[in-house]
């Protein structure tokens, strides 16, 4: 079964985090502080890749009632090594300030 994923983050906006999602801090000028704002923090293209994210994370790729996220489970050298140190940075901010995570799998 083909397979690819992504980690999204839903929080709240604020100049701290602007650096940390995922277009260009412009993109965001216009945003009010505290608006609820999307992002994409780790994609995985691949089958492979998508369960190891789902692993980083302590959950199966396909353990559909447990994807909400817990980042302080986050395996953070193994998301380093599959998916950047920048990436993993971005994540921490983000967790740092209140953003909510969700593995959502495309299979």
């Amino acid at each position: 079964m083909g397979m690819d994923a992504q980690v999204i983050a839903i929080g709240p906006f604020s100049t701290e985090v602007a650096s940390a999602l995922e277009y260009g801090e412009n993109f965001y000028a216009g945003v009010v502080s505290g608006a609820t704002v999307v992002t994409n923090v780790f994609i995985a293209a691949t089958p492979d890749a998508s369960h190891q994210l789902a692993a980083a994370f302590g959950v199966a790729a396909m353990d559909l009632g447990r994807h909400k996220l817990d980042p302080g489970n986050a395996d953070i050298p193994k998301l380093i090594d599959g998916f950047g140190e920048n990436n993993v940075l971005q994540f921490q901010c983000l967790a740092r300030n209140g953003f909510s995570f969700f593995y959502l799998p495309n299979a």
